[in-house]
């Protein structure tokens, strides 16, 4: 009997992961797994991919093994690779790469040739009788009886007054274009992020690196992590499903914490595992109001840096090389200096101006599938065979993580896997929470006819 072949598209983390589970099965429950990723590497993706060693994870090593059931598979590797204490490390996000390399090239040496890499864009998705067929940028085509979207995240997308005004904006994600940067210019950086915090520390590293404005509408960076490793004491944090009520109830939690002596940390790591069910608990309009108002807390609180980078980041800022600005841009034109930047503080009418060598944007993914270049998602969105969630945060799917077409008709062989997936289930960007989806959809795959 023929094995049901699964195809996935896109080979970052979430792709990788996912494969590495499906190859797993025996028997029965085997599938023939197609991974088709458009970048040069499969595994790193542009989250790993990273040739800085500079560049930390922000999640302490043991807790990024991309199983579930050996949540020491990474802490293991590293300690072939590396001295010292990893457990409790912060690992470089180019090592994290090599890792989820050579995770799927164990799994596809296991799973004897039941693993096919092909390098290529996908261009289309279509039902064919009852198969779905790929059509790849080469002109090539993939025929699978399942098909999973691990695409990861969108492309970011910079202010409008840039566009209009032809100024070019450099991609963060982009080495080269970064590395262009002229020596003693001064910089401005779009986005305040765990990104932005990449990208000033490598400019950094060059001593006649000029001053680095970084901007975001409310000026917040990522808080640290703590230095003491130790993990929050075993807890429950029981929150009333309004988001209004819940606010207040976490707050109060906190404060409890802190007369009992523990940092707001413990707080945010215990209310992890209910996230999901939380956010999935909220009506629309709470979401809405979630996103408008208390998205940029919760990410610097949710998504810390590193202690040691959290102290880099603090000596740029003291030393006057990083400067944290929180307005808008309201206005930008090339001259003969430069760029001039024309922005608004928050809270202020006023207008300040800055001129800067180089705009590079750190605002992160555009999660908006209805404006999006990829010409995949298009065609999808087009032929009504998924539409967008109704946050605006990638596609609209099922608690199983199925698309569902423009009718809300789940598909039972189309799937989301990762950031794809935000709006459906707000935490789902990160390796702990994309690890135990991609097991979960890997068993839902397998046992599928």
């Amino acid at each position: 009997m023929k094995r049901r072949r699964i195809a996935i598209v896109g080979a970052g983390f979430s792709g990788a992961a996912l494969a590495a589970q499906l190859l797993k099965r025996r028997g029965a429950e085997a599938r023939d797994v197609v991974l088709i990723e458009r970048g040069r590497r499969f595994g790193p993706g542009l989250a790993y991919g990273a040739l800085e060693r500079t560049h930390l994870l922000n999640v302490r090593a043991s807790n990024m093994s991309a199983f579930p059931d050996t949540p020491d598979d990474f802490v293991q590797w590293l300690k072939r690779r590396q001295r010292g204490e990893v457990k409790t490390s912060f690992a470089s996000r180019m090592r994290f790469g090599a890792y989820i390399e050579d995770v799927l090239d164990r799994a596809g040496r296991g799973a004897r040739g039941r693993l096919k890499r092909v390098r290529a864009e996908v261009l289309s998705c279509r039902r064919v009788d009852s198969e779905w067929r790929l059509e790849l940028g080469d002109g090539k085509t993939v025929n699978a009886n399942a098909v999973v979207l691990a695409m990861g995240n969108g492309a970011s997308a910079a202010p409008g007054v840039f566009k209009s005004n032809d100024i070019p904006v450099f991609d963060a994600w982009d080495p080269a274009a970064v590395a262009r940067v002229p020596r003693g210019s001064d910089v401005l950086i779009i986005g305040a992020g765990l990104t932005m915090i990449d990208v000033a520390l490598t400019l950094s590293r060059d001593p006649r690196m000029g001053v680095i404005y970084a901007l975001s509408r409310r000026g917040l960076t990522p808080r640290a992590h703590l230095d003491n490793p130790a993990p929050a004491p075993p807890a429950a944090i029981v929150l009333p499903n309004n988001l209004s009520e819940a606010l207040h109830a976490f707050r109060r939690e906190v404060r409890a914490g802190a007369e009992r002596g523990e940092p707001w940390h413990y707080s945010i790591d215990r209310l992890r595992a209910r996230t999901q069910d939380l956010w999935r608990a909220l009506t629309l309009e709470q979401q809405r109001r979630f996103l408008r108002h208390l998205r940029p807390w919760w990410d610097v609180h949710r998504h810390r840096a590193a202690p040691q980078i959290a102290d880099q980041i603090a000596k740029l800022q003291e030393a006057g090389k990083l400067r944290v600005l929180a307005g808008e841009v309201v206005s930008a034109q090339a001259t003969s200096a430069g760029i001039d930047i024309q922005h608004r503080q928050r809270g202020s009418l006023a207008r300040h101006r800055l001129t800067v060598a180089r705009v590079i944007n750190c605002t992160g993914a555009s999660p908006d599938v209805e404006s999006s270049q990829n010409p995949l998602i298009q065609q999808l969105v087009a032929d009504g065979l998924a539409r967008a969630q109704p946050t605006g945060l990638g596609f609209d799917v099922d608690a199983a993580g199925r698309i569902l077409d423009k009718f809300g008709t789940a598909q039972s062989t189309l799937m989301a896997l990762g950031p794809l997936t935000q709006g459906a289930f707000w935490e789902c960007t990160a390796v702990p929470e994309i690890r135990v989806r991609a097991a979960q959809l890997a068993e839902t795959l397998s046992n599928s006819d």
